[in-house]
């Protein structure tokens, strides 16, 4: 398993004689374009029996730059570690991006950072990879800078999807804007989801016969279209199954309410899940929010989407 460090605790040349490969990048969603840069930093590793390391950032430069939750996340920091550890790699090195990290020049970035820390002997980046203070540093600075040095620096073109759209965060963003489940997946390579803990809403689920396990939205992850949606839970402290369920996500209009939410009705269950931590998968979206005239008429539509889920889940299984 990868060994986990902050930047700020590694002391100089303390990758000295261990000839890193190294990969930069934020990796939010470690989608596919992702997975391919730091595959080849590890095959590389492996190939010269050298050490592989991710560098990676605890948040989005813009975010810091910006003051505020500029650019919502695909995942969480901690989801991202995992999905990380999970590649093989030897080391993940988190480095804190602070005021003081983003003033560093790019000079003193492959100077003090690269060089002076790690040590790095050959380095893969993304096509179009800008860094250090105002983002001045390019591709062609660290190829020239870096070269006398001895070390390979690896530009990497961007993945493409089956559309020939370019797989970015961006271009996976807009897709959860859709509600795209299908392309989301896709250029994941994985089902998308979220992890949260069970919060109490207003009981209405379980008054209408349908009791969910409600998520209180965050303002810094990016979430699917409001929406109906099939998908599965899972109960984090004891590993149970995917359970099967019909997830809602929006602000309730039938009640005429104003915030958002991510409420699961899990399927032939009816435990009560308050303060549990569970992760939400998403499978495919069944239909748009609607406002209904009254209760009744919800409480139809439904009967109507759980008939439609079980059908869903049985072709599936």
């Amino acid at each position: 398993m990868a060994r986990k460090l902050k930047l700020s605790d590694i002391g100089r040349n303390q990758f000295s004689g261990l000839d890193p490969v190294m990969v930069i990048g934020f990796f939010d969603g470690v989608h596919k374009g992702h997975q391919k840069i730091i595959n080849m930093c590890k095959d590389s590793s492996g190939k010269k029996g050298t050490t592989s390391i991710i560098l990676t950032f605890d948040r989005p430069p813009l975010n810091v730059v910006k003051s505020r939750t500029y650019k919502k996340l695909i995942l969480p920091f901690k989801e991202k570690l995992k999905i990380l550890e999970d590649m093989g790699v030897d080391f993940i090195i988190t480095a804190e991006i602070s005021p003081e990290f983003l003033s560093l020049s790019p000079k003193n970035f492959c100077k003090d950072v690269l060089l002076g820390i790690f040590g790095v002997k050959e380095l893969f980046i993304g096509e179009g990879f800008r860094f250090g203070y105002r983002a001045s540093g390019d591709v062609g600075l660290l190829k020239s800078y870096l070269r006398s040095e001895g070390v390979r620096v690896n530009e990497v073109k961007l993945l493409g999807s089956n559309e020939n759209k370019v797989i970015s965060s961006t271009t996976i963003r807009d897709y959860y804007a859709k509600g795209n489940i299908l392309k989301i997946r896709e250029l994941l390579g994985r089902d998308p989801y979220i992890n949260g803990v069970v919060v109490r809403g207003a009981g209405r689920g379980e008054d209408l016969g349908f009791p969910t396990a409600n998520l209180d939205v965050s303002d810094t992850l990016v979430i699917p279209r409001d929406g109906v949606y099939f998908g599965t839970v899972t109960i984090m402290e004891d590993g149970r199954d995917q359970l099967p369920a019909i997830i809602n996500i929006g602000d309730n209009p039938t009640f005429g309410i104003s915030k958002k939410w991510i409420e699961a009705h899990i399927m032939d269950f009816n435990k009560k899940l308050y303060d549990k931590e569970i992760k939400i998968k998403f499978l495919k979206r069944h239909r748009d929010e609607v406002k209904f005239n009254d209760i009744d008429e919800l409480v139809d539509q439904i009967r109507k989407d759980a008939g439609q889920a079980r059908i869903y889940f049985k072709e599936k299984a």
